[in-house]
């Protein structure tokens, strides 16, 4: 079996207009293959890391460009593992970090950007305004002064450093810079609407009613200048100004029919004022323009509750419900919905289902059932809203330094077409780090690589197969049967993608798969013996034992005098418990050739089978002076050793097993188990919870996993462990109609 190429990086790369990075790409590329052919893979990685650095670094930019923050920052943090030390790297990784909401992340690379060049205005100013979302205004103020001495004519700096001062409640040296502003940039209406949100959302609500008032003066027009205006109206006098406000955003609707902020505050203001059709006529308009938002269908399904309509009422909440994006968005609402869905299902008689939802309901956060009425009271009802704290959406400044305009049509389809074309070079230079690996025998290695290859892009031509080979090579065999699958359905004659994922089959023990596929390859490939006995056994397990026979027949015939055919001739006796035989083939193995490997693993696993622990110990032995790197008799030499009262050693052979693969569940739960017996509690839930999570459907795991929390003190995850292990023992038994087997 062999690891496929591909021509495509070259490829690639002839076709494109080059650019300063996209030669760069073409040098790297180069170089990699001259490397390659001189037999210098280290140098070749280094050459196709190079790549990934820069490609990384422009796919991130391009995803924050494109507002897909998670993506930029997935992107950008592997950028910065390739290239820790680069400053602008650091930046973008933090911008990333700031617009995806998570504000605390973008401190660290930004404070180490600037340890490489505290000149950098960028860093700098990013700093300031994480500082801002932090809340820490005294330290955003300091950072952004420093970023304005750098760059006297950044406006967006200019600004951000006003909303800190305004945070600070220090008016006067804010609006000294907004006047500035306005002088320097010209007296415009955009502007004006700007320094009115910063002034409404830090408190400061006449004024901002002022700025209002005069982008209106400006132009009348001008896009949610009245919606701005209408809510600073509710946000200083309440109730009082509720018709003020109701006329500002229709003004806004006149102006612009689609501007769905004005659309759905009209219809929350018409709910709150006990107007049920009206409201329910905006919010249905609101869910028109944005009909992937779930919060017009939550309030639809409450004015539909009003008019006593439960079955609009129950389509709504039920769309509020499937369009919710997370269950904390709207603080919870999600939870609302359910207890309001929950109160129109038994009103319309459906009283079963309704009880389900008030469960659901009380599952998800027992948090604030009446959240969304009290935000409309609080902007009907409150005097002013910029000392209230209950709902800090209502009075931040963070939109404002955190909102990025979107890029029109035609830039927004450039981009996605350069995301489309970094994405393959990050692809195709993992896949070919991974050919690398695998030429130096580090299967492991290439697995993870053409792993990262098919999560950047999973139609990369040849990648299944490469993927799957490696995992097999890896003896990683559950990973393997998904991308041999894939391989097999795009090429269902492929004889090798058939012998791989059938040995696949049959070493995670899905027998009829495993004998499906070794039936057709012997049929093509009948001198192929090392597949008889995978196939005998297979046909064995799924109880077929004349095909079974038959299939040893034909390796007697086919293998010769040869150790191997020695060999496999043991493990199938082995496995159908003809002890005596198969110790004679493997005795046979050994006289032909004494260093055959696997002749004393086998043997040990047949003295271990019969309670031989010291037989069994000197087998696995001789195979590890013949074989150090083989795990299976590494991990069989740990068992025994411990069994035999040799602990100490035992649990050095497990770890050094699960160094070389921690994927090993069985070498986990073994090592949990004898570091639970001596009295390692912490290094015992650390082995066994990893061991549960490797081997979910094992019921004696999970029975260690339950005595380890309980001898812990944690008594409700001991039992909860310890009830699943009773639940798979039993369904284990119910399946086969025979009594559970406790693994050794």
């Amino acid at each position: 079996m062999y690891f496929r190429s591909t021509l495509l990086p070259l490829l690639l790369l002839l076709f494109i207009p080059f650019q300063s990075t996209d030669d760069a790409f073409r040098q790297h590329y180069l170089k990699a293959e001259a490397y390659t052919r001189a037999g210098n893979l280290a140098a070749a990685e280094s050459e196709y890391n190079a790549i990934l650095a820069l490609a990384y670094h422009k796919l991130g930019r391009i995803e924050t460009a494109q507002a897909e923050y998670q993506k930029a920052v997935a992107a950008l943090e592997s950028a910065a593992a390739y290239r820790p030390d680069e400053p602008a790297v650091l930046v973008d990784l933090a911008v990333a970090y700031f617009h995806a909401g998570q504000y605390e992340k973008a401190v660290a690379p930004l404070n180490k950007a600037l340890a490489r060049d505290p000149t950098s205005e960028a860093a700098h100013q990013m700093l300031g305004k994480t500082y801002f979302m932090t809340g820490e205004f005294e330290r955003a103020g300091q950072e952004l002064e420093e970023a304005l001495k750098l760059n006297p004519k950044d406006y967006d700096v200019e600004y951000t450093l006003g909303l800190t001062y305004l945070k600070r409640h220090q008016f006067a040296p804010a609006r000294q810079l907004y006047e500035r502003m306005s002088v320097q940039l010209g007296n415009r209406p955009q502007l004006r609407v700007l320094i009115g949100r910063a002034y409404r959302e830090t408190g400061f609500l006449p004024e901002a009613l002022e700025e209002f008032q005069k982008a209106i003066a400006l132009d009348p027009k001008f896009p949610r200048v009245h919606y701005h205006l209408a809510i600073t109206y509710l946000l200083k006098d309440g109730a009082t100004r509720l018709n003020d406000a109701m006329a500002e955003l229709k003004t806004e609707m006149a102006a612009h029919p689609d501007e769905y902020f004005a659309i759905y505050y009209l219809g929350m203001l018409y709910i709150s004022d006990g107007k049920w059709e009206q409201a329910i006529a905006y919010l249905q308009k609101a869910a028109e323009v944005q009909p992937n938002n779930p919060d017009p269908y939550f309030f639809l399904g409450q004015a539909y509750q009003g008019l006593e309509k439960y079955g609009p009422a129950i389509e709504a909440f039920r769309k509020a419900i499937a369009l919710n994006p997370t269950l904390s968005h709207n603080n919870y609402q999600v939870t609302n919905a359910h207890y309001r869905l929950a109160q129109s299902l038994m009103k319309s008689g459906h009283s079963e289902e309704g009880q389900q939802e008030l469960q659901l309901s009380a599952e998800l956060k027992n948090k604030a059932f009446k959240r969304e009425e009290a935000k409309i009271d609080t902007f009907v009802n409150v005097a002013d809203l910029s000392e209230q704290k209950e709902f800090p959406e209502l009075s931040t400044a963070q939109g404002v330094i955190a909102e990025q305009d979107a890029p029109d049509a035609r830039a927004a389809g450039a981009l996605k077409t350069d995301a489309l074309y970094y994405t393959k070079v990050i692809a195709t230079a993992h896949s070919d780090i991974g050919l690398l690996r695998a030429g130096r025998q580090d299967f492991r290695g290439a697995a993870s690589q053409f792993a990262q290859a098919a999560k950047w892009d999973p139609q990369h031509e040849g990648l299944d197969y490469n993927l799957g080979l490696a995992y097999y090579k890896s003896e990683s065999y559950r990973e393997a049967v998904t991308p041999l699958e894939n391989e097999l359905r795009a090429h269902p004659s492929n004889l090798a993608v058939k012998q791989l994922l059938g040995l696949s089959y049959f070493m995670t023990e899905v027998y009829p798969k495993a004998s499906t596929l070794l039936t057709e390859v012997i049929a093509a490939k009948p001198d192929e013996t090392a597949l008889y006995y995978p196939l005998s056994l297979s046909l064995a397990r799924e109880g077929k034992m004349e095909a079974s026979k038959g299939v040893i027949e034909r390796m007697v015939l086919k293998g010769g005098d040869s150790p191997q055919f020695h060999i496999l001739l043991g493990r199938v006796y082995y496995e159908q418990n003809e002890i005596a035989r198969a110790l004679e083939e493997l005795r046979a193995a050994l006289t032909l050739d004494r260093r055959t490997l696997l002749a004393h693993f086998y043997t040990g696993l047949i003295y271990l089978k019969s309670g031989k622990l010291d037989e069994a110990a000197r087998e696995f032995e001789a195979e590890l002076s013949l074989n150090s790197g083989d795990v299976q008799a590494m991990y069989h030499l740990g068992y025994v050793s411990i069994a035999r009262g040799e602990t100490e050693r035992g649990i050095k052979l497990l770890r050094e097993v699960i160094g070389l693969k921690p994927e090993f569940g069985d070498a986990r739960f073994e090592l949990g188990k004898a570091l639970l017996q001596q009295g390692d509690l912490k290094g015992a839930l650390e082995s066994l919870e990893l061991a549960a999570k490797l081997e979910p459907d094992q019921a004696h795991v999970h029975y260690q996993l339950g005595r380890a929390y309980l001898a812990a003190g944690r008594q409700a995850e001991g039992e909860s462990q310890l009830e699943i292990s009773k639940q798979l023992k039993d369904k284990a038994r119910n399946q086969t109609g025979q009594p559970n087997q406790t693994n050794h």
